[in-house]
């Protein structure tokens, strides 16, 4: 089980989206601007933007504004949660599956093991 979570290069994904959430962060407060485009627009975008959000704006490290961060960045842009959690069978191309979700929860979970005194909420809350 270990050998297949490691050849998955989880950690590898985890600490490339991080980083990169960190530069658009120090471009933003360098007053520069920024543009987060993936190939389709779906999934990268949506992980990075709603993380350097999340690093930038206290409100987002409320109950509420974590909230309303998962609403606008994620529902009303339309992240495909049912192709790529693969729950649902809403599609049969097993190539549309990635665990984008859960790959920018367990960013947050980081941030927050790091720097718990900036949130209103803690791991339990993600798990939840």
């Amino acid at each position: 089980m270990h050998s297949s979570f490691y050849s998955s290069r989880w950690y590898h994904y985890i600490s490339d989206l991080l980083r990169c959430a960190v530069v658009v962060v120090d471009a933003i407060k360098a007053k520069r601007s920024v543009l987060v485009h993936c190939s389709d627009g779906w999934d990268r975008t949506t992980q990075l933007v709603s993380l350097a959000e999340l690093m930038l704006d206290p409100y987002y490290r409320t109950f509420e504004g974590f909230q309303v961060l998962i609403e606008k960045e994620w529902l009303e842009f339309g992240h495909k949660f049912a192709d790529r959690c693969g729950n649902w069978d809403a599609t049969e191309d097993l190539y549309e599956r990635c665990p984008i979700f859960l790959q920018w929860l367990d960013c947050v979970h980081q941030i927050i093991i790091q720097y718990e005194d900036y949130f209103e909420f803690n791991v339990k809350y993600l798990v939840m």
